[in-house]
């Protein structure tokens, strides 16, 4: 019996050893919060008071784990589970873990991580995580005692002093810094009171500063120091604007070079505004060129200098341009002579590829179908809207395959422009990627389920059109079977599919759309070019005619005005040495580009062409005869017709006059 009551008592020692915090809660530091837990007991310490956890502390394959909803209520942090993604979600003094059960990889604020030390499970409907991998992650202090029986989780539960610096690399004297608190107390308390150093809004002096915040709960607790370092910079000095020429004076006609030597006392000039810096200067007297740069903190600079023209000639302007306009820019030319230029004549080969233009209504007022027919083989896709809504939309190409069979369509070189709200910007760089893609050619495929409706060309509907923005869009597609095509717009926020059924097509408005065959436009030159002043007439629906289509919606046949989305191949066979190759707008502005002898050429490469008085510079020959390849489509939203004109190589320097006669010293002017 007394060996029984001796048992009795040594156990129940043993149990107050291990159910016992090691230090009494008064022992800890103020702030500090603890837990103490026991192994397989629900008992739950928190700064010396007892409450009952629904599972026990458990070793499992040599991990604890602990009952996460009892955890997270000390903690004050809460749970919450995802049904849908099968993910508990614990949140603790503004962080995050996730865990999801039999996995041991978890996330961290939303940064993935592996190598918990254990794998959660459920006990009788709870979730027992594992609680190294828990405090390691909410940064919790974790003692283990009485060989590992018993644990110990501590944590501060003083206030967190933060805050964010507007500017870390300010300006002594000239930059204003905001400073952005972002104190909290990880249980809610209040924060009553702070204390800064160093929280200037501007510095005097550069060199490193240290500003440092401190705050205070309605306890009376004070937070450990927050510190950031300023690193504050000399005061910003202007850029200085300067630039030389070669020489003061110059004849008419000569090429003028000039050097931007600016500087900036962080090398940081990020704008160069130039007035008056021609190339050559045409008229004689005095011209000043002025220079304006400005650095990337708003400070500028102006410069500006007189160079004086003689009234000698050493190349007319026409012979000038022709010499010195770099490829891709323009420069001014008498539009009414172009039309005396000789012509030069072709013949059109057309080559195999079916043209889908969906052009009209070209201004979107309603959602709807736009364009709809069965294709096949080789197709191209050309799209080009303005959204005259009042709430952004999408343009979707879209597929159905009404074959008993899968069908596969392989996306070539798509070409996209815009959205933007300048339809001249859009021409241009609709253009310009388009055919980039055919220089660099990309593919990629997708696949259309028998009775199934797939979107076609994806990079199309990518793209959002705000109200007021113009779009355009070319795209090279092979069907390997016949497809119901549809070109569908409607509201960004709409889903197509489940919008489409309920649309109709739209009727036809101003512009052309339509189907047409062999819309590749093969041209080939074996004549001299270059000998004389010629002209080459394209686009202009009399030399070179329009295509022939049907409106498949409403079974009308159509003709291709200004052949938009016709891709034509020049080739010229014996072009002159030193002969220059101009493209010149005869219908309007022109923005667009081509491609010669493989070469991205921008018509123009700052804008556009105005009108028939300005040309843009695409090709000079060398010292021989050339056989020379331009490759072009007609931009869309620009005008037509264009001429390609060919200039001989200019005539030599006009030889200078002979030097008047020096007058006497006493006749010269003050």
């Amino acid at each position: 019996m007394k060996k029984n009551w001796i048992s009795a008592v040594t156990a129940l020692s043993l149990f107050v050893s291990l159910s016992l915090p090691a230090r009494p809660s008064a022992a800890a530091a103020p702030g500090i919060e603890e837990i103490v837990l026991v192994q397989q007991s629900k008992k739950v310490v928190h700064n010396g008071v007892a409450s009952t956890s629904p599972q026990p502390l458990t070793m499992k394959n040599g991990v604890t784990y602990v009952a996460a909803k009892a955890l997270m209520k000390e903690l004050s942090g809460s749970i919450s589970f995802d049904a849908k993604t099968k993910v508990y979600k614990l949140n603790f003094s503004k962080q995050t873990m996730t865990f999801t059960v039999g996995k041991t990889t978890y996330t961290l604020d939303g940064k993935a991580k592996s190598g918990a030390q254990g794998a959660p499970y459920v006990l009788n409907g709870t979730l027992m995580v594992p609680i190294r991998t828990v405090a390691n992650g909410f940064g919790l202090s974790l003692i283990t005692a009485q060989g590992g029986k018993q644990l110990t989780l501590s944590w501060s539960m003083k206030p967190i002093a933060k805050f964010e610096v507007s500017n870390l690399k300010p300006y002594a004297e000239q930059s204003e810094v905001s400073y952005k608190d972002l104190s909290y107390h990880p249980r809610g308390y209040k924060i009553v009171a702070e204390r800064w150093e160093n929280n200037y809004s501007m510095f005097e002096q550069a060199g490193a500063v240290k500003v440092t915040h401190w705050v205070q709960d309605e306890a009376g607790l004070w937070s450990e120091p927050y510190t950031v370092t300023i690193n504050v910079k000399p005061p910003n000095q202007p850029p200085v604007a300067d630039f030389s020429t070669d020489k003061d004076v110059y004849k008419m006609g000569e090429l003028i070079h000039y050097e931007d030597v600016s500087t900036d006392d962080e090398n940081w000039i990020t704008n160069r505004k130039w007035t008056n810096k021609q190339k050559g200067f045409f008229t004689p007297g005095p011209q000043t060129i002025t220079l304006v740069v400005t650095d990337a903190h708003g400070e500028t600079s102006e410069i500006s200098k007189t160079i004086t023209i003689s009234d000698a000639t050493l190349y007319p302007e026409e012979s000038f341009h022709l010499l010195y306009t770099d490829i891709g820019d323009k420069f001014p030319l008498p539009g009414k002579d172009v039309l005396n230029y000789s012509l030069i004549p072709y013949d059109i080969m057309n080559q195999g590829v079916t043209l889908v233009r969906s052009n009209s209504p070209e201004t979107i007022v309603d959602e709807g179908i736009y364009y709809a027919d069965q294709v096949a083989g080789n197709v191209r896709f050309m799209t080009h809207n303005a959204n005259g809504r009042d709430v952004p939309v999408k343009i979707y190409i879209v597929a159905t395959n009404n074959n008993a069979t899968d069908a596969t369509a392989k996306i070539g070189p798509v070409g996209i422009g815009g959205p933007n709200l300048y339809v001249p910007n859009v021409a241009r760089s609709v253009s310009a990627k388009y055919l980039d893609a055919r220089l660099n050619p990309k593919s990629s495929t997708v696949s259309i389920p028998a009775g199934q409706t797939r979107i076609l060309v994806p990079a199309v509907s990518d793209k959002t059109l705000d109200p007021g923005d113009v779009y355009a869009s070319l795209a090279d597609v092979f069907l390997d079977q016949p497809l119901d095509i549809k070109v569908v717009v409607v509201n960004a926020d709409r889903n197509v599919f489940a919008t489409l059924p309920s649309l109709s097509v739209l009727p036809v408005v101003a512009h052309v759309r339509g189907t047409f065959d062999d819309a590749n436009r093969m041209m080939i030159v074996n004549r001299t070019i270059g000998d004389v002043k010629g002209r080459m007439v394209l686009a202009d629906n009399s030399i070179d005619t329009r295509l022939s289509g049907i409106d498949k919606t409403t079974d009308t046949p159509v003709l291709n005005s200004g052949n938009y989305g016709a891709v034509y191949t020049i080739r010229m066979n014996m072009v002159q040495p030193h002969t220059a190759i101009v493209v010149n707008g005869r219908g309007g502005y022109y923005a667009g580009a081509f491609l010669v002898n493989g070469k991205l050429v921008y018509a123009t490469n700052t804008g556009y062409l105005q009108n028939n008085n300005e040309g843009a510079m695409l090709y000079r020959t060398g010292d021989s005869i050339e056989s020379v390849t331009i490759q072009f489509t007609p931009a869309p939203g620009s005008n037509l017709p264009i001429n390609l004109l060919f200039y001989p190589e200019p005539p030599g320097a006009i030889p200078d006059p002979e030097p008047a006669t020096e007058p006497p010293l006493e006749n010269i002017e003050p």
